[in-house]
């Protein structure tokens, strides 16, 4: 018989973060997330990204 559910990822996202903002940064997050079809989620991840990017050139 076939295993069901999900198969296991080769990079578990286990970390949890949590964080703090204004109603006008969560309102400003959400608003972005939404115009562009994300998540918070991925907004959050491609922000690091860029970050990381940004410092590499410098």
């Amino acid at each position: 018989m076939a295993k069901t559910g999900r198969p296991k990822s080769d990079n578990p996202k286990k970390q949890l973060i949590g964080l703090k903002l204004t109603e006008d940064e969560a309102n400003k997050l959400k608003e972005y997330a939404s115009k562009h079809d994300m998540t918070i989620t991925q907004v959050l991840q491609k922000g690091i990204d860029m970050q990381y990017a940004l410092e590499a050139e410098a």
